[in-house]
């Protein structure tokens, strides 16, 4: 059978969720499962944070026990830059998850998922130039839990407007 969208009023096959010329949704509280997972990674991005917040604050509080003074002082700019991408992380992190999930606000839901993104990003950038960075390291416990998550997350978010509430 045949369907009309309602937006652009193009003919489309009745069995489809979403126009595939305008994306609008063709059924009544159309939902697809990439928002649901959208939302689950920008909630394990924002947990992944949470816990580079943690370590990086303890590592602040105790970093001239570890360290003499003269090297504490190199390292204390890195583990700032850290905990403030790891907080900035977590904060966005939880709101587009939660937003996604509820698929309420579309703009904030995508500003939420990109800010998350950036964050994580940083938070990679900055475990690359730390001194005696190691690739592997930086990539297993910063690239794929805070960035790579979080943009596979905007990604699934930015391309279903249809889904969200205005």
């Amino acid at each position: 059978m045949i369907a009309k969208c309602p937006k652009c009023g193009r003919n489309v096959a009745d069995d489809l969720i979403y126009c595939p010329y305008c994306g609008h949704g063709i059924k009544e509280n159309a939902r697809t499962i990439q928002v649901s997972v959208a939302g689950t990674l920008m909630i394990v991005a924002a947990i992944a944070s949470l816990l580079f917040l943690i370590l990086s604050v303890r590592a602040l509080l105790e970093i001239y026990s570890w360290y003499p003074v003269g090297v504490a002082g190199g390292w204390i700019m890195y583990d700032l830059m850290l905990a403030a991408f790891s907080f900035t992380g977590f904060l966005f992190g939880a709101a587009g998850g939660v937003l996604s999930l509820t698929r309420k606000c579309y703009k904030l839901t995508v500003a939420s998922a990109v800010l998350c993104t950036i964050s994580g990003a940083g938070a990679w950038t900055v475990s690359m130039i730390i001194p005696f960075a190691r690739t592997w390291y930086s990539i297993l416990f910063y690239f794929l839990p805070t960035f790579a998550t979080a943009l596979i997350g905007t990604v699934l978010i930015y391309c279903r407007k249809a889904e969200f509430a205005p």
